[in-house]
């Protein structure tokens, strides 16, 4: 497996996010505040980084053209290639079912957009991350 190699001691966060304006308000966010930020805007796009990339963090969308954020996840479990535990879903959705199937592969948790401001957002993530080391 290939590794995202950085120079320092930043946090390394893969936005995966289909529409353009979040996706890069996100970006700018969290590499202001010192991440190194990667990016997706499909589900085909974010499968590929997740297989030759190793993130911290994973914000993965659930709606997402071509390959949703369900269907990546249902092929990383089947190929048992990439720990789960790193990956936060994001969605404007309060889809239980689907939240529920997605805790049960091992996914960290959930984020519902709608409910957080990017401030919020940059803190939660923070406590994903903090949550990871502990």
């Amino acid at each position: 497996m290939n590794i995202m190699v950085t120079h320092t001691n930043k946090p390394s966060l893969l936005i995966v996010e289909d529409e353009h304006y979040l996706r890069e308000l996100y970006v700018d966010i969290f590499a202001h505040d010192g991440f190194e930020v990667d990016s997706a805007e499909d589900g085909n796009e974010a499968y590929s980084k997740m297989k030759s990339n190793e993130y911290d963090l994973v914000l993965l969308d659930i709606i997402l053209p071509g390959m949703d954020g369900m269907q990546v996840l249902d092929k990383l479990v089947r190929e048992k290639s990439v720990k789960l535990d790193n990956i936060v879903l994001l969605t404007n959705l309060s889809q239980d079912l689907v939240i529920a199937k997605a805790l049960d592969y091992g996914v960290r948790g959930y984020l519902i957009k709608s409910d957080y401001t990017p401030d919020q957002l940059l803190n939660e993530v923070k406590s994903f991350l903090n949550n990871n080391h502990a």
